[in-house]
């Protein structure tokens, strides 16, 4: 499943794609490189994860953002696919929608080579004051801590540097991650039962940027191939 990249305002995807490509010339030069960008944006079709005060659904903040960093990955020659390209679930009819979907989801990501899955989320939580990226990963791979930390990195360096929040080894809650054979993550990238950020998430530029610092954070692990 391959999205067609969408055509951003071309001032501001010149500027995007430069400084993004700029940071990614070293990476493509390594053979660590040599990998597939899975992008999972969550939930989907009538599994909506969860809802803003002001009715704004997950689901569709993460397509976005999974959208502009399948984008990203493309134009600096990464090569990259997503678990679904549109508003919707993958599940076999008379099965469960939503436990189809993730087991869709889970064979579709074992399915490609060199496989490196981001799955990106959103934070929702009763005290409306928490916001800030955080990041889950898998403990099957250690890559997958490097992965979570440089991409947080790039986070508090660019985009909130007041971000104190940490990123957590996954448990049986997250079932791709904790049944991953592959370099895994989930990227909660902010919480929209935070007024302030769940406005954040809604516009074009900000997801963009978030988009940018998954994409870099992920460069930095694959040419290290180290643990922070």
């Amino acid at each position: 499943m391959i999205f067609v990249k969408r055509v951003f305002p071309a001032a501001l995807c010149v500027a995007f794609v430069f400084v993004t490509c700029l940071s990614l010339q070293v990476l493509l030069q390594y053979p660590k490189a040599r990998y597939n960008l899975v992008i999972d944006p969550g939930h989907g079709g009538i599994d909506v994860g969860t809802v803003a005060a002001d009715g704004t659904a997950e689901k569709e903040i993460n397509l976005a953002i999974a959208r502009d960093l399948y984008a990203f990955a493309v134009i600096c020659g990464i090569p990259a696919s997503m678990t679904r390209t549109g508003d919707y679930l993958v599940y076999k009819a008379g099965d469960d929608k939503k436990r189809s979907d993730l087991y869709n989801r889970f064979d579709y990501i074992n399915s490609v080579d060199n496989a490196v899955l981001v799955s990106i989320h959103q934070n929702h939580f009763a005290d409306t004051s928490q916001w800030g990226m955080q990041i889950w990963y898998t403990v099957n791979d250690p890559l997958s801590k490097a992965l979570a930390a440089n991409i947080l990195a790039y986070d508090k360096q660019h985009l909130q540097p007041g971000n104190r929040r940490e990123n957590k080894p996954s448990d049986d809650s997250y079932y791709l991650l904790y049944k991953a054979k592959v370099p895994s993550v989930m990227v909660e990238c902010g919480f929209m039962s935070n007024v302030k950020e769940n406005k954040q998430l809604k516009q074009d530029v900000y997801r963009r940027r978030v988009a940018f610092c998954i994409l870099a954070g992920l460069s930095d692990t694959m040419i290290t191939g180290e643990l922070p």
